[in-house]
């Protein structure tokens, strides 16, 4: 077996697996008595230690069975293993370290000798042994002859399918003769595999050892025996989807394309429009229906449950409150909502610097909260939702919340507001702590005190076309939430027209448009607003906020209202064009570009528009 194909399905699962233990290991310490974490520990453990074997690295394999020979002590008592916790730990992030390194060919040069021994002094300790395996009896007989036909299933969820399937053939070569294997060795090794493969089997061990045996290669999922007599065929495996992986890199390159596609389609609908051809705008119409369904097809391709990223926050924040000194529990939710991978892999650093200020500035020592009524242990939660045709994350925490008191001293004090301010609201205090440098620290750690955070956050949301909400109360916790859309590549938007050039906004953040009545208008000290039924919205007039001269278009001009979190605003402009799905193309601003815009795109007639961020322009 050429193991090497298998080097990027061995990275991505063997994190999948440590990322279990991971879990299982908190679980556990929060838990110490339940039997079930060490159980779920113990089989990630297993199944990791089985994928480095199929891949050769003796060194991974060893450390990772020294772990399960010390963890099988505890599985029949749980709490003995609470003071291990610490090493556990540690032996995890080992491997988790040397994942790479191994796949790099560099598995010969690691050294866990002092993990080793720690692991051998754990399994030494006197304690519980574990119940032994127990074999189903099976009634003594003679074994046909021709031996009996053997049919393995390796779990559909394993992506190593044909190391597994190699490795578990393997283990009945050991057992005896075999012979017809079906489908060959060969198509173990193609993308095609489907992990099902049947052979015959000559030996004189019981039913129950042979599948024992097999088993024993791991993800196996079902092994079924036939002895020459039986006629019944075996069933087939109903309902399961088949799945391979694609490099990242093919489907950035498809979206691409269908990008450009969605461009030429535009055009197309134009061209059709104009030509007044009934055939060619059937096809044009066609064209538009077929590109519409692809683009969705990739988008879909594209999306990446968020849990990929949430998986490594458990155990950073477990750290950090250790550090800390202060006990937190954390909660997370919606790990099954969907992302496009190009968002989820910018999101890391934002929800880092959230959860690291919830722990640090949100949660009190367990002393303090005593004192106000509080449990000692805080709650920080992740929770992802969708929201229409958006995606909320939101951080939160049941902690001392933000004194508005003390940062509005500060930053009457930095003019950052003017003096003689009374309050701010939610909104203030967000754009005050997301000034660059500014913090509430007393002192300078290696966790926070900088006050780049915030400004961090800010930033990276909304370069994503996203939004960032805050709401805090005193003594009852803060939450952050980063609204975010599904999807960068192809969104729809609505064009408008400003002094003769046109501007894209995305409709995710539109909630209506109207005709702009200037009798409707009402003075205020914080500027004009616009009634709506029977809102007031701020007014935002494009000509005035893009600095384009010369003179109006006769005429009403339309309002789009615009919805960012609770707020909504009116949006003046010159005329609507219409509605349409844009490419958003990387973009570097230049020196002096206003802060709302947040992109370019190319419309059908290949004309650049530059893409307005809602956000920034309320």
């Amino acid at each position: 077996m050429d193991a090497s194909r298998y080097t990027a399905l061995f990275l991505t699962e063997s994190r999948e697996q440590l990322a279990a233990c991971g879990r299982a290991l908190l679980e556990w310490e929060r838990d110490p008595a339940a039997p079930e974490p060490v159980v779920a520990l113990f089989r990630a453990m297993h199944t990791f230690k089985g994928m480095a074997a199929a891949m050769g690295y003796a060194n991974l394999t060893e450390l990772a069975h020294r772990t399960e020979t010390a963890l099988a002590r505890f599985r029949d008592a749980p709490a003995a293993g609470r003071e291990h916790a610490d090493l556990f730990f540690r032996v995890v992030d080992a491997l988790d370290q040397a994942v790479e390194p191994a796949a790099a060919g560099q598995d010969a040069g690691l050294d866990f000798s002092g993990l080793l021994a720690e692991l051998a002094g754990v399994a030494a300790e006197p304690g519980p042994a574990p119940a032994p395996a127990e074999v189903e009896a099976e009634p003594a007989g003679p074994v046909p002859r021709g031996g009996r036909r053997i049919r393995v299933t390796i779990n559909p969820s394993a992506t190593l399918r044909g190391a597994r399937a190699f490795l578990a053939l393997r283990k009945a070569e050991a057992l005896g003769t075999v012979s017809g294997l079906r489908p060959p060795a060969a198509a173990f090794e193609q993308d095609v595999f489907d992990g099902v493969f049947t052979f015959r089997l000559e030996t004189a061990l019981a039913d129950a050892e042979i599948a024992a045996a097999i088993r024993s290669a791991g993800e196996v999922a079902q092994v079924e025996i036939e002895h020459p007599e039986a006629t019944r065929p075996a069933p087939e495996a109903a309902g399961r989807g088949r799945q391979i992986r694609v490099d990242l890199r093919r489907l950035d390159a498809l979206m691409k394309r269908v990008g450009e596609l969605v461009v030429a389609r535009g055009r197309l609908v134009e061209l059709a429009e104009a030509s007044g051809s009934p055939e060619l705008e059937a096809v044009a119409a066609r064209i538009a229906r077929v590109t519409a369904d692809l683009q969705n097809e990739v988008v879909q391709a594209r999306l990446t449950p968020v849990w990929q990223v949430f998986d490594r926050f458990p155990r950073l924040v477990r750290d950090l409150a250790r550090q800390l000194g202060k006990r937190v529990r954390f909660e997370i939710e919606g790990e099954e909502i969907e992302l496009d991978r190009a968002i989820l892999d910018e999101l890391g650093e934002p929800l880092l610097h959230l959860l690291r200020n919830a722990v640090d500035h949100g949660i009190e020592p367990p002393e303090v909260r005593t004192r106000h009524g509080k449990p000692q242990e805080g709650l920080v939660r992740l929770v992802a939702s969708r929201d229409r045709d958006a995606v909320l994350i939101r951080v939160t925490d049941d902690g001392a919340g933000i004194d508005r008191a003390r940062v509005l001293r500060r930053a009457i004090r930095e003019g950052l507001v003017p003096k003689g301010t009374q309050d701010l609201s939610d909104d203030q205090l967000l754009q005050v702590l997301a000034r660059p440098g500014f913090s509430t620290a007393e002192r300078v750690t290696d966790v926070s005190g900088r006050g780049m955070g915030m400004d961090a956050v800010l930033v990276r949301v909304r370069a994503l076309g996203g939004t960032l909400e805050f709401t805090t109360t005193p003594g009852v916790g803060s939450s952050f939430g980063l609204r975010l859309p599904m999807t960068l590549a192809i969104v729809p938007a609505l064009v408008a027209l400003v002094g003769g050039e046109r501007y894209a906004i995305p409709t995710s953040r539109v909630a209506e448009t109207v005709e702009f009545h200037p009798a409707r208008v009402v003075a205020g000290e914080d500027g004009e607003r616009f009634q709506l039924r029977d809102e007031l919205l701020p007014t935002v007039r494009l000509r005035e906020r893009l600095g384009v001269r010369g003179p109006r278009p006769p005429g009403r001009m339309p309002a789009v209202i615009v919805e960012v979190g609770e707020r909504r605003s009116a949006v003046v402009v010159d005329a609507l064009v219409g509605q349409q799905d844009i490419v958003v193309e990387p973009f570097d601003a230049p020196r002096g570009m206003l802060p709302c815009v947040s992109g370019a795109t190319i419309l059908g007639d290949g004309v650049p528009t530059l893409i307005l961020d809602p956000a920034a322009l309320v």
